[in-house]
């Protein structure tokens, strides 16, 4: 049975990433996103980073960094 999955990542993936989420929800939204997922998604595409450099980012950093350190590191990130 395949996988579901949204522009390559799995729909497990999504829904933990939004789970894990200690920030408001009205707070994504203000910055253009539905969602947690979309917010880190558009980081992505904004740092001209994979999402899975974005994953390992958050991963290390946790999810109360989304809007600083998490930026701070993109940020600082070596193109």
């Amino acid at each position: 049975m395949p996988q579901l999955a949204i522009r390559g990542v799995s729909l497990g993936l999504i829904e933990r990433l939004n789970r894990d989420r200690v920030i408001p929800l009205d707070r994504y939204q203000a910055d253009g996103a539905i969602d947690r997922f979309g917010y880190l998604e558009n980081l992505a595409a904004d740092h001209g980073v994979t999402f899975e450099t974005i994953l390992t980012l958050t991963d290390v950093l946790g999810p109360d960094e989304d809007f600083d350190g998490l930026v701070t590191t993109l940020e600082d990130f070596p193109l």
